[in-house]
Order: structure tokens, then sequence, then C-alpha cells
């Protein structure tokens, strides 16, 4: 059996992350601009230890059917409220 090469190796990482990125609810697009909304909303004031921000931002930007979903997936990568999904969830998002 013959070695990868250096290259094939990175090009086979990128395509297992592209592949493990379609199987979550939110996009990474959505995941930096939810990333972004509660940023600049937890400067203004501290977290409350609840969702309500991220609740808000998935309201305004998510379709009705995806927001249980999307709030599961969230939980279950330990972002229990607006500050936990910052520290909590960027590592399993992958944003780069």
């Amino acid at each position: 059996m013959s070695q990868l090469s250096k290259a094939e190796k990175k090009d086979m990482a990128k395509t297992w992350k592209a592949a493990q990125r379609k199987a979550y609810i939110l996009s990474e697009e959505n995941v930096r601009e939810l990333f972004d909304f509660l940023e600049e909303h937890l400067e203004d004031a501290p977290c409350d230890h609840t969702l309500s921000r991220t609740n808000q931002w998935l309201t305004d930007n998510l379709p009705a059917e995806k927001m249980e979903g999307a709030l599961a997936e969230i939980a279950r990568m330990g972002g229990y409220c607006d500050c936990e999904v910052l520290l909590n969830c960027y590592e399993d998002y992958d944003i780069e």
C-alpha cells in the first residue's frame, strides 16, 4: 500500500471537514452571523444565562421548522446560554 503525500492528506482532510459541515443544521454563514450577533450583544450587556439572544437570532434568520433542530444541535455542543454558544460551539462548528 502506497503512502499518501502531504498534499493528498490535506485534500482528504479538507474533503472530510466539508462533509462533516453538511451534517449541521446551521450553515457556516449562519454560524458566522450568529457568532457576530452574539459577540456584539454580549459586549453591550453581560450574558443573562439564557439563550435569549440566540433564540432571537434564530427566530429572525431561520425557517420555523429548523428552530428545534438548531437549538438541539447547539445544546449538544454545550451551548446552554448565549455566552456558552460562543465558547463551546466554536470548535465543533470549525469555523475558519
